[in-house]
């Protein structure tokens, strides 16, 4: 058979084209694209009430960050749950090579099944780029339907240009079957009413 062009090719010729992928993809891996190879999340429990969780992500022209994250989370009796955990984040940018060290923690007040309590905070020695915040707060939340609720209260957080800055905290939240989604809007409710005063 001829082929247009120089070059000649026998009829019983047979053409092997290798449409599978060139490298395997692990099923934790978040993006197939061979620019995001490598990137991954994960969460995992290692022992009883202890949880362990690792990402990486590719930031397209600026680098890759890598992050990982100790957590200890219990119900200590009928009424009060605790969570604390440790996390550590490894950055590779153009300019920048280095990494950050945080603590973070919370404890809830529950008396019911719809009313909860609860106050956090987070610490970090090192907060570049915010990769681990300095932090605390507390919120109030209420379940208004087995689907519905809502999770209102405030944080006071460093800001490394502005320094200490109070931010509320109003969260509507829908929960699944095995999961809740909820949006903070306290931030854009806070700057809304600010830009009407300042107007």
């Amino acid at each position: 058979m001829k082929v247009s062009g120089s070059q000649n090719y026998d009829s019983a010729t047979v053409l092997d084209i290798n449409t599978e992928s060139p490298f395997y993809i692990p099923a934790y891996h978040i993006n197939s694209s061979p620019m995001f190879y490598g990137d991954y999340s994960s969460c995992r429990q290692l022992f009883p009430n202890l949880y362990g969780s690792g990402s990486q992500t590719t930031i397209p022209g600026i680098g890759r960050v890598n992050q990982v994250s100790i957590f200890y989370q219990r119900q200590l009796n009928a009424f009060f749950d605790i969570n604390a955990g440790i996390n550590a984040v490894k950055f590779n940018l153009p300019y920048s090579i280095g990494q950050s060290f945080g603590m973070f923690g919370s404890l809830t007040y529950h008396p019911n099944e719809v009313f909860r309590i609860k106050i956090f905070g987070a610490y970090s020695p090192n907060s570049r780029y915010n990769f681990n915040n300095i932090y605390y707060g507390t919120t109030i939340g209420y379940d208004f339907t087995d689907r519905f609720g809502m999770e209102v209260g405030i944080q006071r957080y460093y800001d490394i240009q502005k320094g200490w800055q109070i931010t509320p905290i109003v969260t509507p939240y829908y929960k699944f079957n095995k999961f809740s989604i909820g949006i903070d809007m306290g931030g854009m409710i806070y700057n809304m009413i600010q830009n009407t005063i300042d107007k």
